[in-house]
């Protein structure tokens, strides 16, 4: 089969899904010139795709769907009784730990190539302890009918519980691996607020720059829900690194040039990165809201002590959810070493379905 793929610019290692009917089971990559690159057939909104992790020049490519080894090493999950590991290769790069030891799931540490973490993980700190590597959370929760507003984000006070109920869709192939979990959001007191489903993809790229993409919906499946304008949201919060913390040597810039805390919080933005030297080496995260995400773009909670956060509550002003509707958030989470371009990063996640043909 022939397909073609059309880049506006140059692609450095990146998934792109390419919409195409016929393409074999058997595709395990894909060859541009004399070069392979892992890639998968893959459904996607219910369509079909190529996957295919690439470089390539500006302009127009054939990627040739091919079932050789494309050499690189492959993402895999191993799902225990308490976390879905993710390795690249033979190397972890993260973990997912649902173990009832915590009050909410969380995703970390997140490994560099040089053998630490973009993200904290520590269990000892006082200094904001929830705040545990990749998380979620919403610190105003009401339910029509409850006396209650439950804390979903701190761990003190009135909190609650975001309780594991299963993973499904666990799959892994040459171009990406991905999962899904499901939770319940609970107060103390055994009355359910929420259900909440988040879902995972990790994608076979090289150690200078991996994606996650993180795909969130909660239904307000127990009653009528109000969601406050707390400064305690994300919905996706991130603890950065201690080494990488604005008031210890970080940098923190978004999508409109503006750089420090000062200028970043609060303001919307597509996206927002926060990077600095840990261990010596340069690297950092960013993060890109989705154009499909409520009030798109989003504002930004983020500070110099390494909190890390797209917060439209705060800033917007709180939402209702009707029984049975849902809200949806999609991020891309871009884990960087050395020098990465961001604002490229950003262009294929919000056109993904519109540079392939």
């Amino acid at each position: 089969m022939e397909l073609t793929f059309f880049a506006a610019r140059p692609v450095c290692d990146a998934p792109v899904y390419i919409k195409a009917g016929g393409i074999p089971e058997s595709t395990r990559s894909v060859k541009i010139g004399d070069k392979l690159y892992p890639a998968a057939k893959v459904l996607r909104r219910g369509e079909e795709y190529l996957l295919a992790v690439i470089s390539c020049p500006a302009g127009e490519t054939k990627p040739e769907p091919s079932d050789f080894e494309s050499g690189r090493d492959k993402v895999s999950l191993a799902d225990g009784d308490d976390a879905v590991d993710v390795f690249i290769g033979s190397n972890r790069f993260t973990s997912y730990c649902y173990s009832d030891k915590f009050i909410k799931p969380y995703l970390g540490p997140i490994a560099t190539s040089f053998g630490g973490s973009f993200t904290r993980l520590d269990f000892d700190t006082k200094e904001h302890p929830h705040h545990r590597s990749v998380f979620l959370g919403i610190g105003e929760v009401s339910l029509c009918g409850a006396d209650q507003v439950v804390d979903f984000w701190n761990e003190s006070g009135n909190w609650g519980y975001q309780k594991h109920q299963r993973i499904e869709n666990i799959f892994s192939n040459d171009a990406c691996a991905s999962f899904t979990a499901y939770n319940i959001w609970e107060g103390q007191d055994g009355i359910k607020y929420l259900d909440e489903r988040r879902r995972f993809t990790f994608y076979n790229q090289g150690e200078a720059c991996r994606y996650i993409d993180l795909d969130i919906e909660f239904t307000a499946s127990y009653g009528d829900i109000e969601i406050g304008a707390t400064k305690e949201a994300g919905p996706l919060g991130i603890r950065m690194a201690e080494a990488l913390r604005g008031d210890r040597g970080g940098h923190l810039k978004n999508s409109w040039g503006a750089v420090s805390e000062r200028e970043c919080w609060g303001r919307p933005a597509v996206w927002c990165d926060y990077s600095g030297r840990l261990d010596g080496h340069e690297c950092g995260v960013a993060v890109f809201d989705c154009e499909r995400n409520e009030r798109y773009p989003a504002t930004w909670h983020i500070r110099d002590y390494g909190l890390f956060a797209p917060n439209n509550f705060f800033f917007k002003g709180g939402l209702t959810l009707c029984r049975g509707e849902s809200l949806h958030y999609a991020y891309r989470l871009v884990f960087h070493e050395g020098d990465c371009d961001i604002a490229a990063r950003h262009i294929l996640f919000e056109n993904e379905n519109h540079i392939s043909k």
